[in-house]
């Protein structure tokens, strides 16, 4: 059932009765609830994404720190390459050099969110004196994992708890909720602990908080969370067009700078502390075939100079507790790469094109959330270079849509989802790899698609709600808004 939020002044809690000096009996008194309170039912509404969300954090770290000690008899950890140059990237932002990220030594192609987000990390990692896999050397026992391992798997597994928002806003029920905050948290997982990459995880987090607020007509706190959405992983940035064609008819340029300011901002220092890395990063964005999944789209992309790649062949080692580095090939090495070409302007110019749809013909809100869905699937459709990880935004969208039907959909999107992200990890030839994920991606889509009698699940409130926000303000908004625009946290 969807959780509608109700006024700040409408909660009530009634009192003890008070008998007046006649020793009539005054009527109750009404209090509202304090921050105490609310926080407390927010909490007890997401108790079971809170639950996953431990078992995740708790599996994350046992295999962080315990599989190769147990399973491959071997005193080293289990790291993810990728997280130490985002954390390099961190430690230049904690040093004041933003446009550092953007150094081919980082691997950095995306918007400076995340290591803006872990620069307080690194700057206390660098205090308590703690030991990096940056540079020239893969520590057997980096330090710093027992600070940044446990802040990507929080990260990253902050999506569990907004999945599950959405999916209880839609109307989910409780059972089928249960089965996605579990799936969502499977496939979370691996973005961080396989890959380090907590940002892509991260981004859907405030995306669906983002979605929850368009739900709820609330474009304020929706400006601000896609805001934050795209400066961590402009992936979601796809997805834009679609809201923006919905928002409000006299606050779309609010909206947009809402959702720009914060990329502007650091997208625009990071340029002109280094404007040919940050041209490089996030213009060109080279990617090496040869270390991810090559689709058939390479083909039409075009060639970048050689790119610096750490850790290729055997990788230098400092021995344990000896200090002596072992070196068996170079560890840094030019490998040919290649930027989105083509393939990516198609899913660019997708994007638009919805979004001119959706602000020609109002879509349902369910509808608009799944249009949504499928730009951001249209991604793994049109990459020249595809990553496992690639898949975990579009599914965890797609799946909370499916939760909203009925049970056998619901099931196959989950073991279809689960497939695919299995399949993703394995290498074959492009036109071998390529197809199952591209299929997969679309059954998911079909399951997911609301059908007519299904859009209706959603309450009157918040249907009205968003047909409001259409012809009125910026500060149109259901129950739920104390004054305008200001949201009151009556839910998580």
């Amino acid at each position: 059932m969807s959780v509608t939020a109700v006024p700040h002044e409408a909660i009530a809690v009634p009192d003890a009765h008070h008998a007046g000096p006649d020793g009539s009996v005054s009527e109750p008194h009404h209090r509202t609830p304090g921050p105490r309170q609310r926080v407390l039912a927010a909490l007890a509404r997401r108790r079971a994404a809170l639950a996953m969300l431990a078992v995740m954090f708790a599996l994350g770290m046992a295999y962080t720190f315990g599989w190769n000690p147990i399973v491959h008899h071997s005193p080293s950890w289990t790291d993810a390459n990728d997280e130490w140059g985002i954390f390099l990237g961190a430690h230049l932002v904690g040093w004041g050099y933003l446009g550092g990220i953007y150094n081919t030594g980082t691997g950095i192609v995306t918007f400076p969110g995340i290591a803006v987000i872990l620069a307080p990390a690194a700057i206390l990692s660098d205090w308590l004196h703690l030991t990096s896999s940056i540079g020239q050397f893969d520590l057997p026992r980096p330090t710093s994992l027992l600070l940044i391992e446990p802040l990507e798997l929080l990260l990253a597994g902050s999506v569990i708890v907004a999945a599950d928002a959405l999916a209880d806003e839609l109307g989910a029920p409780r059972g089928r909720r249960y089965g996605l905050v579990a799936v969502v948290g499977v496939l979370a997982f691996p973005v961080a602990t396989v890959w380090g990459h907590a940002e892509d995880a991260l981004a859907m987090t405030f995306a669906l908080y983002a979605m929850v607020a368009v739900l709820r007509a609330n474009w304020r706190s929706a400006g601000w969370l896609f805001g934050c959405a795209i400066v961590v992983q402009p992936l979601v940035a796809l997805t834009f067009p679609l809201f923006l064609a919905t928002s409000p008819r006299g606050a779309k340029l609010l909206f947009v700078a809402r959702s720009a300011v914060l990329s502007a901002f650091l997208v625009g220092v990071a340029w002109l502390g280094n404007p040919s890395g940050a041209y490089r990063a996030l213009v060109q964005q080279p990617t090496p075939p040869s270390m991810n999944h090559p689709t058939p789209w390479i083909a039409l992309a075009p060639k970048v100079a050689g790119t610096t790649v750490s850790g290729i062949g055997t990788a230098a080692r400092v021995a344990a507790g000896t200090g002596v580095v072992h070196t068996a090939t170079a560890l840094h090495r030019s490998v040919g790469a290649v930027s989105g070409g083509s393939g990516r302007s198609i899913y660019l110019a997708l994007a638009l094109l919805l979004g001119v749809y959706v602000w020609r013909r109002p879509q349902d809100p369910v509808r608009l959330l799944w249009l949504a869905g499928l730009v951001l699937a249209a991604r793994c459709f049109f990459e020249a270079v595809m990553t496992p990880y690639y898949l975990a935004p579009p599914l965890f969208l797609l799946l909370v849509l499916a939760a909203r039907t009925d049970v056998r959909r619901f099931a196959g999107s989950v073991a279809v989802a689960l497939g695919i992200s299995w399949f993703a990890y394995w290498h074959f030839a492009p036109w071998v790899w390529w197809p199952p994920v591209v299929v997969g991606l679309l059954v998911i889509l079909a399951l997911a698609y609301p059908r007519t009698n299904e859009t209706r699940g959603l309450t009157s409130d918040t249907t009205a709600a968003v047909g409001r926000a259409r012809n009125g303000s910026d500060d149109a908004g259901p129950a739920g808004v104390d004054g305008p625009g200001v949201s009151i946290p009556v839910d998580v």
